[in-house]
């Protein structure tokens, strides 16, 4: 593995992809095998802080302008966890949208909840985009409600609407806020309305942040913020310390520190990154703020602002560079050619879609190299085809029903299970969670009937899970 890895940089290919720091140095503690201690004198203890951990939370909270904050070095998977436990205590319902990622069901599973699923609005090309408020009209009253937002692509739900829907039937409202841990450095850096608003800031009880997707922290780091009396707080920390290590590593820590006093000493830092992506962004082939064509038609183009006002989509992540694959070839087949030939790795690239994540620390020759390797691309003879194919990751989402729940996900990981190869798995009931990567969002949930139709998404050569 570590001989893999380092080939892997041999080779100089760009990250387009979490983590956030890019492997830049600038954003990175210089000797971090230095920072490796433990729970010494003089130190701290992440699971009851007291010195300097404590003020470390408190210093997030302060800039993220939440009652309280967490740090997670278990990923916001635990986090989410957590706050699915502490809020659908004695197996409460929980209202679940099914483009949730898999710590969702993980959190379903633990806490014992029984999920009221809903749905994305679903895209004319084949994404989940936003949860509409009035899905939240008819919720079963106490019951608590999960959204996430922004969603992998960026997309962004009317998060101050759904809250009050939500606390007008006396529920509390957890935010998968995990791609939008830089929202708040638009207003610390003066470009306030640059970055779609805070989940914290919209009435949502509690949020969950991962700083490592588009911030430049370490893999595995993350924070929970609570932002309403509504929340438990001593079922909540317990939890967190259920699903955390005991032995939090201080690289991870000190390096979330670090990140923290230079992003919020040195905004300018900031400001010339959204400058720079601004920059990035006109200069490539995509659509205008009323959805016309910026250039004649191209083989890949950049979406994103065109798709504000539509399917419950309030607000988009403009540092999510989303492209359309619009040629004879499928879009993991334009992703090898450009980590091959121009020497940047995509975070995803699935049937008409690639996604490049870009953060603070991506360099001028960064951008420079993917805006190449798309016109470079777009030169090529990519015949642009008549019809656009509707290539979804979901297919459930809109073309066939939801698999039938026939136990809670609680109830079926507590079941006997066996092994059987996927064509035999049809038809029965689901032992474990059958995810996606990337994003990670379950095709089918621990108690669900396995359907027919997602056959051909399963991997032909994987044992299943069946009770």
């Amino acid at each position: 593995m570590y001989k893999d890895i380092l080939s892997n940089l041999s080779q100089g290919i760009y990250p387009f992809h979490m983590p956030g720091h890019k492997r830049n140095p600038d954003f990175l503690p210089p000797d971090l095998a230095a920072l490796d201690f433990t729970e010494i004198p003089g130190l701290d203890v992440l699971s009851a802080p007291t010195g300097i951990l404590r003020e470390l939370q408190e210093y997030i909270a302060d800039l993220y302008e939440a009652d309280r904050s967490f740090l997670l070095v278990n990923g916001s998977s635990a986090g989410i966890v957590a706050a699915i436990c502490t809020a659908c205590a004695n197996g409460a319902p929980l209202i679940a949208p099914r483009n949730a990622h898999v710590s969702m069901y993980n959190g379903l599973a633990l806490s014992g909840a029984r999920p009221v699923y809903i749905l994305p609005e679903i895209t004319a090309d084949g994404l989940a985009g936003g949860i509409s408020p009035e899905v939240f009209d008819n919720m079963p009253e106490g019951a608590a409600a999960f959204v996430v937002s922004p969603t992998y692509e960026g997309f962004v739900s009317d998060i101050a609407a759904i809250a009050k829907k939500v606390h007008q039937r006396g529920g509390i409202l957890i935010v998968d806020e995990a791609h939008g841990a830089h929202f708040i450095f638009g207003k610390l850096c003066e470009s306030d309305g640059y970055f779609p608003p805070s989940a914290i800031s919209q009435g949502a009880d509690i949020v969950v942040n991962s700083l490592h997707k588009t911030l430049p922290a370490l893999s595995q780091t993350a924070v929970l913020h609570v932002n309403s009396p509504r929340v438990n707080i001593s079922r909540l920390s317990f939890y967190i310390n259920a699903v955390q290590t005991s032995s939090p590593s201080y690289i991870l820590m000190a390096a979330c520190d670090f990140m923290f006093c230079k992003l919020k000493k040195n905004p300018e830092i900031f400001k010339e990154y959204i400058t720079r992506l601004e920059r990035l962004r006109a200069a490539l082939p995509g659509w205008d703020c009323q959805g016309g064509c910026q250039n004649a038609p191209t083989a890949l183009r950049l979406s994103g602002r065109e798709r504000i006002g539509t399917r419950a989509i309030y607000d988009i992540d403009p540092g999510k560079l989303l492209f359309t694959v619009d040629c004879a070839l499928h879009a993991e087949e334009i992703a090898e050619i450009m980590a091959r030939e121009f020497k940047v790795q995509m975070e995803m690239a699935k049937g008409r879609h690639i996604l490049a994540m870009t953060s603070v620390a991506d360099t001028d020759e960064g951008f420079e190299r993917l805006k190449t390797a798309i016109y470079g691309l777009n030169e090529r003879l990519f015949a642009p085809q008549k019809t656009f194919p509707q290539i979804i990751y979901f297919p459930f989402l809109s073309t066939f029903a939801l698999p039938e729940m026939v136990l809670t996900p609680g109830e079926a990981i507590r079941r006997e299970t066996r092994l059987v190869p996927r064509e035999e798995a049809i038809g029965c009931i689901s032992g474990e969670i059958i995810a996606e990567y990337p994003p990670g969002i379950a095709l089918v949930a621990p108690g669900e009937r396995i359907p027919a139709e997602i056959l051909p998404l399963l991997r032909k050569k994987t044992l299943y899970q069946i009770i």
